[in-house]
C-alpha cells in the first residue's frame, strides 16, 4: 500500500510540472493556456481594447517626390485627439498615396501622449473609397484598413497589437479632413501600462 501512494505521489508531482511547463498568456483579466492550474499569476503581457477618436488635417508638401510624383504624391497627415491609454493626443503620419485610385501603403504614424510617450503604427496598405453610408452628405469617402501596433516608447515600449482605422473624410468647401473612429487590441508589456 505504501508503494501505491508513493507512486501515486510522484505521478502526481510529475503531471504539475509538466501541466506547468506551458507557458500562460494574459487576455484581458483572464489568463488562458494553463489558467490558473499553476497559479502562474506574473504574466509578461497584457491585451487591452484600444479605442482612438482623432481628427487630422493635410500638412503635405507637394513638391517632394519621395513617392515618384503625380498620381502618387508623399502626404503627411497632422492632428489630435484622445485614445484609451493615452488620453489627450496629438498625431502624425505619412505615407505613399496615389489621388487617382485611392490606394495608399508604407503608411507610419505615431500618438503622442501628453506626458511625452508614443505609441507607433503602421498601416501597410490601403484604399481611400467613395463612402454609401448614411453619413455620406458630410462624409464623401472612407476607408477601414488594418493598423499595426509596432512599439513606443515609455509605458508603449515593447506594445504591439492590431486594429482597424475605421476613417472617413471631410472634403468639403468648407474644410477638409479625416476623421478616425478606431478600434484595436493593444498588447503591453506587463508593468508599463
Amino acid at each position: 500500500m505504501k508503494t501505491l501512494k508513493k507512486f501515486l505521489f510522484i505521478a502526481a508531482c510529475i503531471s504539475l510540472l509538466t501541466t506547468c511547463s506551458k507557458p500562460d498568456e494574459f487576455i484581458g483579466d483572464n489568463l488562458s493556456g494553463n489558467d490558473l492550474k499553476c497559479a502562474k499569476l506574473d504574466p509578461k503581457t497584457v491585451k487591452v481594447p484600444f479605442k482612438a477618436k482623432f481628427s487630422v488635417w493635410d500638412k503635405s508638401d507637394y513638391t517632394d517626390n519621395s513617392c515618384g510624383g503625380y498620381p502618387v504624391f508623399f502626404l503627411t497627415m497632422e492632428g489630435h485627439g484622445t485614445t484609451t491609454h493615452l488620453g489627450h493626443i496629438t498625431t502624425k503620419m505619412t505615407f505613399c498615396c496615389n489621388v487617382i485610385t485611392g490606394e495608399y501603403y508604407n503608411t507610419i504614424g505615431s500618438f503622442v501622449a501628453a506626458n511625452g510617450d508614443q505609441l507607433f503604427f503602421e498601416i501597410p496598405v490601403g484604399k481611400i473609397i467613395p463612402n454609401d453610408e448614411d453619413n455620406s452628405a458630410y462624409y464623401q469617402t472612407k476607408f477601414n484598413d488594418p493598423m499595426i501596433f509596432t512599439g513606443g516608447t515609455g509605458r508603449f515600449k515593447g506594445a504591439t497589437g492590431s486594429g482597424s482605422t475605421n476613417a472617413y473624410v471631410h472634403d468639403g468647401t468648407d474644410e477638409w479632413r479625416t476623421d478616425f473612429f478606431s478600434t484595436a487590441t493593444l498588447t503591453l508589456v506587463k508593468g508599463k501600462q
